[in-house]
């Protein structure tokens, strides 16, 4: 085993997170936080990395992951402790981009707003009209909702806190409190993480050292979800990672 700090985090929702797990008139989220998500949100609040608020060309619209390779984190994928849903609908201006959420249809009973009314037309006067913006698409979004509990485990090459406050999901507005307790036995990872931007092979390579089969086997099982990016390995032995997994990532 390498010399690495390893925590484990208890993660608390505070606000409504809404990101995108299955797509259509209906946007849900998943149970599992993936680790992609995870690894750039801690990335970003320990200013691992820069944001980048414009892309351009095929990354604008066919994201890659390879930039977290190098950043000196391993993170699991968030194993959920005590999850519940929260239902929104949206309106939009544009079809292609959820960039302009402008209105949110009111929830609950006496016409109140929902928890996501803060998501306003922004656009500077001198940009737009004052006229309400016309819409072009309604979306139902079924997030997690505050309160939801999860517990996720990281391994750096950098002393980590204790306590962090991390913002993730669409137009980052969930807010997860993250806090250290207890190391975890067990841990999900994230398959796409593991081939795509960490280098494990299939083993069809010749390369011996661990291959996602190895990984498989490892697990208690295997969930398959909507996209590459929702394929988790559920319950994999803290020790199998720190003695196959973490040397190849951060050695």
């Amino acid at each position: 085993m390498i010399d690495v700090e390893i925590k484990t985090y208890h993660a608390t929702l505070h606000s409504p997170l809404f990101y995108s797990s299955s797509e259509g008139v209906l946007v849900s989220a998943d149970r599992i936080l993936g680790s992609t998500a995870l690894t750039y949100a801690l990335a970003y609040t320990l200013g691992l990395l820069e944001k980048r608020y414009f892309l351009y060309g095929d990354e604008a619209f066919n994201h890659q992951y390879h930039e977290l390779a190098d950043i000196g984190l391993f993170v699991s994928d968030a194993r959920p402790i005590d999850v519940s849903f929260k239902e929104e609908t949206f309106k939009s201006t544009e079809y292609l981009s959820e960039r302009s959420l402008t209105v949110t249809v009111p929830s609950g009973a006496g016409g109140e707003k929902g928890d996501m009314g803060r998501f306003t037309k922004t656009d500077p006067r001198w940009m737009s009209s004052d006229s309400p913006a016309s819409i072009k698409k309604v979306r139902r979004y079924i997030g997690l909702a505050p309160g939801s509990t999860f517990e996720f485990t990281v391994w750096s090459k950098e002393s980590l806190p204790d306590d962090l406050l991390l913002t993730l999901g669409i137009r980052r507005s969930g807010e997860l409190r993250v806090k250290k307790t207890k190391l975890a036995n067990k841990v999900h990872l994230n398959l796409y993480m593991l081939k795509e931007v960490y280098g494990i092979g299939d083993g069809s390579s010749g390369d011996k050292r661990l291959n996602l089969i190895d990984v498989y086997n490892a697990s208690e099982k295997l969930v398959r979800g909507s996209d590459s990016r929702k394929q988790h390995l559920l319950d994999i032995d803290i020790n199998f990672c720190n003695d196959k997994i973490i040397p190849l990532i951060l050695g």
